[in-house]
């Protein structure tokens, strides 16, 4: 009797080690990523729209050239985020030392948490989402998570920021490739608002039985590309 009253405190005990960190862990998912709103180069700020930036954080604002990604950038502020992730403030001011730069990277990264995130915008003045008469009609980079995947059959992205009215070559191989020289599996192209044709693509049989996989999405044409992976297990996956 001892021996089993010992077995079922273990197995609690366990159960419990198991359950607490699944709850910390669940309670931010993905990564932190922003769109630039609007610049203006007479008084000198831009304007970010965050999105999915982890709660009660802090984030520093840096500058620099562009390719860069803001790394060891010139320091233009320091914001925090609430307990839904809100930045305490979207407009920063454009460092002096970038005035000049026809392009400008901007970073936001944490010294406690490490989260990080960046882009960059025209050091012209416009306004809106990017798509504003006036000034250039696409800002930033294409990105997408993983939403669903189906095991050794097809997966599903989501899409973000893609640039319109262009051609992209899907491409998936073997983990820590980032898809580069892969196997082609599609061709999707976007709308006039940067929407894809197709979401779902069907794995190759020379991936299947792999654990994770590499896939590529790259224009031939204006030479935009954007990667990622995903374990190849039968799984959805919530997405921003």
């Amino acid at each position: 009797m001892m021996k089993r009253r010992q077995f079922l405190f273990v197995t609690l005990a366990l159960v419990a080690l198991l359950v607490v960190p699944v709850g910390a862990a669940l309670a931010y998912s993905g990564y932190p990523f922003f769109f630039i709103k609007a610049v203006n180069t007479t008084e000198h700020w831009v304007e970010i729209e965050p999105h999915n930036f982890p709660p009660n954080d802090t984030f520093v604002v840096r500058m620099g050239p562009m390719g860069t990604q803001g790394i060891g950038g010139w320091v233009v502020g320091t914001v925090t985020t609430d307990a839904s992730g809100n930045l305490s403030q979207t407009k920063f001011p454009i460092h002096p030392y970038v005035w000049g730069y026809y392009q400008v990277a901007i970073r936001l990264e944490s010294p406690t948490s490490g989260y990080y995130a960046y882009n960059w915008f025209y050091n012209t003045s416009t306004s809106g989402s990017g798509s504003g008469s006036g000034g250039p009609s696409y800002y930033g980079f294409p990105f997408f998570f993983i939403h669903a995947v189906k095991k050794d059959d097809q997966v599903t992205i989501k899409g973000y920021n893609f640039p319109p009215n262009d051609t992209f070559d899907v491409y998936m191989n073997y983990m820590g490739t980032l898809g580069i020289g892969g196997i082609k599996v599609a061709t999707v192209t976007t709308d006039a608002s940067g929407n894809l044709s197709a979401d779902t693509f069907g794995i190759p049989d020379a991936l299947k039985g792999q654990a994770r996989i590499a896939i590529r999405l790259q224009s031939p044409t204006s030479g935009y590309y954007a990667f990622n992976w995903f374990y190849n297990n039968t799984a959805t996956v919530p997405v921003p």
